[in-house]
């Protein structure tokens, strides 16, 4: 297959997972999920799917649990709109791109805030 098409597989596996997210999981956990990504192989027979989520390790494991658990109803629902041959295998894969970004937010606000503030009366950066 070619790369457009493995593209716009992506795409429409994206789309589809979010909206089932959004607005057809009964789970309260997978509500928090952000797709980040989606990645399908040549043949289409397998899309991993890279979701993000703040939270504690703990939280994460429960996310992950509850998203293997919900990857076949979620295939089922791909089917109609997928249209393909194969319906690809649904695998979730934790992407700590929003967590990295975030602690990096958090170091760069601490570094702002030690800062000496500047005495704007006279002009000077003297203390």
């Amino acid at each position: 297959m070619g790369k457009k098409y493995q593209q716009r597989v992506s795409q429409m596996i994206q789309r589809k997972v979010t909206q089932l997210l959004i607005t057809e999981s009964n789970d309260p956990r997978l509500s928090r999920v952000n797709i980040t990504d989606v990645s399908v192989n040549r043949d289409t027979t397998r899309a991993e799917i890279y979701y993000s989520i703040m939270g504690t390790e703990e939280e994460l494991e429960e996310v992950q649990q509850a998203l293997n658990k919900a990857a076949n109803w979620m295939r089922a629902e791909l089917a109609p709109t997928l249209r393909l041959r194969n319906v690809p295998q649904l695998v979730f894969v934790y992407d700590p791109s929003l967590a990295y970004g975030s602690h990096i937010d958090t170091i760069l606000e601490q570094l702002h805030n030690e800062e000496q503030p500047r005495d704007t009366t006279t002009g000077d950066d003297t203390p």
